[in-house]
C-alpha cells in the first residue's frame, strides 16, 4: 500500500527492496572481508609450515597443507617453497619431496611450481646470476629426480648450459648432470650419451679452463660407474609417493610461452560462493576419514567434534 504525506506518494514495496539492497551489499562487504581475512590466515599458514619443514616431517606437513584450499591458494603454495628453497637450497630434495606429495593430490600446484621454477632459471640465466641460477638448477634436478616433471626439462638445461661452454655454464652443467644423471641413465640413456658427447666436445676444443677440465674427467668416471654414489633420491624420500600415484608434468624450455600465473598470487574475491570453505571441508572429511581406521566405531562425541572441524 502506498503512504501519502504532504501530498507525496512513496511505493512501500520500492523502500524495501531498496533496503534489502542495502542489506545485500553490507553482507557482501562483510563477506569480502572475511574471505581476505581467511586468505591471509591461509597464506601465514602455508608459509609457516613450510617454513618447519624438514627430513622426517614431510608427510606430516604435507597433509596439513592439504587441508588448505590449494585450488584457490596455489599461488601462495608456490611462493612460500620457492622462497624457502631459495633461502635454503641445500635442501632442494626436501622441498621437491615435499612438492611431489602435494602434486600427487593437486597437480595444478606441482604445474605451476615447476613453471615458475623454470622461468626463474631462464631469468637468471639471462641476467648472468650465478648464485640464482645454481639454486634453481638444484632444484629442477629434485624436481625431476621425483618425477614431477619429466626429464628433457633436465636434458634441455644441460644443452642449454653446453651450447655456450664457458667456464661457469660448463661448471653448472657438471654439477646439475651429476644430481640427475643417475635418472637421466636410466629413462634417457640416449640423450645422456648426446650430453656426453657435447662434454667431449668442450674437452677437446679447450675453450674452459683446467679447473673445470678435472671436472670434465671426473664426470665421465661418475658415468662410467653409473652413478653409483650419486643416488637420485635418499633413502628416506624414496618412494615418498607411490608410483601409481605420481603425477608427472612435460615442462620444456623450448615452450613458446610458459605463464606464471602471477594473479592466483592475490587475493580475488568471490562474491557468489564460499569456495575455499567448501574445498576446506571436503579436506577435512577426507583427512578425519583416514584416521579413523577399518573396524573403529564411530561414537557420536566423534561425530559432534567433526562437525565442529568443518564448521
Amino acid at each position: 500500500m502506498d503512504s501519502v504525506h504532504s501530498g507525496i506518494t512513496y511505493d512501500d514495496s520500492r523502500i524495501r527492496k531498496f533496503e534489502e539492497e542495502k542489506r545485500g551489499i553490507l553482507i557482501d562487504e562483510q563477506s569480502i572481508e572475511l574471505q581476505k581475512l581467511n586468505w591471509f590466515a591461509m597464506e601465514k599458514r602455508i608459509m609457516g609450515l613450510v617454513e618447519k619443514l624438514n627430513l622426517s616431517n614431510i608427510l606430516s606437513v604435507a597433509k596439513e597443507i592439504s587441508k588448505e584450499d590449494l585450488i584457490a591458494g596455489r599461488g601462495l603454495f608456490c611462493q612460500a617453497v620457492m622462497k624457502s628453497q631459495l633461502k635454503y637450497p641445500e635442501s632442494s630434495n626436501i622441498y621437491a619431496a615435499l612438492v611431489a606429495v602435494i602434486n600427487s593430490e593437486f597437480p595444478d600446484c606441482g604445474l605451476l611450481l615447476v613453471k615458475r621454477v623454470v622461468l626463474r632459471f631462464k631469468s637468471a640465466h639471462d641476467s648472468g646470476d650465478k648464485k640464482l641460477i645454481e639454486a634453481s638448477l638444484k632444484f629442477v634436478a629434485h624436481l625431476v629426480n621425483q618425477r614431477i616433471v619429466y626429464e628433457l626439462l633436465a636434458c634441455d638445461v644441460l644443452l642449454l648450459l653446453l651450447g655456450n661452454p664457458n667456464s661457469d655454464n660448463v661448471e653448472l652443467a657438471v654439477g646439475f648432470c651429476t644430481q640427475c644423471g643417475l635418472l637421466l641413465q636410466n629413462f634417457a640413456p640416449l640423450k645422456l650419451r648426446q650430453i656426453f658427447g657435447e662434454f667431449l666436445h668442450v674437452l677437446r676444443k679447450g675453450e674452459v679452463g683446467k679447473r673445470v677440465q678435472v671436472m670434465i674427467l671426473k664426470l665421465f668416471s661418475v658415468k662410467k660407474s653409473r652413478f653409483r654414489n650419486y643416488q637420485c633420491v635418499v633413502d628416506e624420500l624414496d618412494d615418498i609417493v607411490e608410483v601409481d600415484e605420481q603425477v608427472t608434468h612435460d615442462v620444456s624450455l623450448l615452450m613458446h610461452e610458459i605463464y606464471p600465473e602471477n594473479s592466483v598470487d592475490e587475493f580475488n574475491p568471490n562474491l557468489e560462493f564460499d569456495y575455499g570453505h567448501e574445498i576446506r571441508s571436503d579436506r577435512t572429511v577426507r583427512i578425519w576419514c583416514e584416521d579413523v581406521e577399518d573396524g573403529d566405531e564411530v561414537s557420536s562425541d566423534d561425530v559432534a567434534k567433526f562437525e565442529d572441524k568443518i564448521g
